[in-house]
């Protein structure tokens, strides 16, 4: 399952769950609702919970969170996990013979392990030691697959031959546990998806950039050495800025501070050549945005714009507030181009897919530009998402 597919089926989940409360809340008024309404409502809540328990994956500490849980939803004497190295975490559903057998926790290892193995549902007869008993006679082993391979088990308990409800309960446990590991993996692969894409936004600094800005403070070192000093200062932040360890979202506040100290190191080099328009509503400071998203469009303007313009022109940078979203535009009046043909280095592409990534498919780049017309990107972004956090 890819990461799309199971952060969709994640909202789904959600959104059922929370339509399906919506209206059983409304027939509270004639009562609390029928026994189907009500096992779906606690197998519902039984999902939320062992989702937020796993969402860091599972470990001691996680199946120490979900067990109770499991134990309640399996009908059976007692519950374990257990992973590749071992037993994770063992839950008898009350006193007896369930906390008896915590002392014969592990006689159902070699079953374990052939599960993880195989990936197969196993009943495992269990046998304690020689010379002790057990009141707790059957095991059923049902292996946690993720990823197309086996990464745990759950085991439930019984005193006697579990018939075909006791096995399917215990399958269609570990089928749901499964599945939010699938979308803890998945939440893994997109946060390691969009550290790359920004790793490799910050790789494409452009030499050419920096050697232009090295021999722009070179020349003002003759002319004004005050100014060259104050530059030399803005292209240390600006590399720090650039190159330090940081998260995958950041403020548009922070995010302008960076442009800002790129358009001081340009417009030392190009001087009147360069002209700039700036507005940004203070509602839409603390907006989270992807980190790196505003400056490439900067720098695409400027180098497909402005630098190609035999005379130069304007940029203008508006974020404008528009109820629940900001509105970010990067506009010139240079050369303009084909959409297809000016990108630095795939920056335009990196951010359009960490956008729709990040946000959903309706928040992208919008690109319009013509030859001879200059060009305009805008993106909106929510000012509000849950679970994106400025770092």
């Amino acid at each position: 399952m890819s990461w799309e597919a199971a952060l969709g089926a994640q909202a789904v989940l959600t959104g059922f769950a929370a339509a399906f409360v919506y209206l059983l809340l409304r027939r509270q008024r004639r009562g609390f609702g029928t026994l189907e309404e009500r096992a779906m409502l606690r197998t519902l809540a039984f999902a939320t919970s062992t989702l937020r328990a796993l969402r860091s994956g599972l470990t001691r500490a996680s199946a120490g969170q979900v067990l109770p849980a499991v134990a309640e939803q399996a009908a059976a004497e007692g519950v374990a996990l257990y992973g590749h190295e071992g037993l994770l975490g063992f839950h008898p559903r009350s006193t007896g013979p369930a906390e008896a057998h915590r002392l014969h926790v592990g006689t159902e290892q070699p079953a374990v392990l052939d599960a993880l193995a195989t990936g197969r549902l196993k009943l495992v007869d269990l046998h304690p030691p020689d010379g002790e008993t057990c009141e707790l006679r059957y095991g059923v082993v049902a292996p946690l697959i993720v990823l197309e391979r086996p990464v745990a088990a759950l085991v439930t308990y019984h005193l006697q031959t579990p018939g075909p409800a006791a096995l399917r309960i215990a399958s269609d446990l570990a089928e749901l546990l499964a599945t939010q590991l699938r979308l803890q993996a998945a939440d893994q692969q997109r946060v390691a998806l969009a550290r790359s894409e920004l790793r490799a936004l910050r790789a494409q600094i452009s030499p050419h950039f920096i050697y232009n800005t090295l021999t722009t403070i070179a020349s003002f070192i003759r002319t004004d050495p005050d100014r060259a000093r104050e530059l030399v200062q803005e292209f240390a932040d600006f590399t720090r800025r650039a190159f330090r360890t940081q998260g995958e979202f950041t403020t548009l506040a922070d995010e302008l501070i960076y442009v800002r100290q790129y358009l001081q190191l340009e417009q030392a080099r190009l001087g009147d050549r360069l002209q700039l328009r700036l507005h940004v509503d203070p509602e839409v400071l603390n907006a989270t945005v992807p980190t790196l998203m505003v400056q490439p469009l900067v720098e695409n303007a400027i180098k497909h714009g402005i630098e190609a313009s035999h005379g130069g022109g304007t940029v203008e940078i508006r974020a404008e507030d528009q109820d629940d979203e900001c509105l970010i535009v990067v506009k010139d009046n240079g050369v303009g181009f084909e959409p297809t043909r000016a990108d630095n280095g795939g920056a335009l592409a990196n951010i359009d897919g960490r956008l729709r990534q990040v946000f959903g498919p309706g928040y992208r780049l919008e690109i319009q530009s013509r030859p001879g017309h200059g060009t305009t990107v805008q993106v909106r972004v929510p000012k509000y998402r849950p679970g994106v956090r400025a770092s």
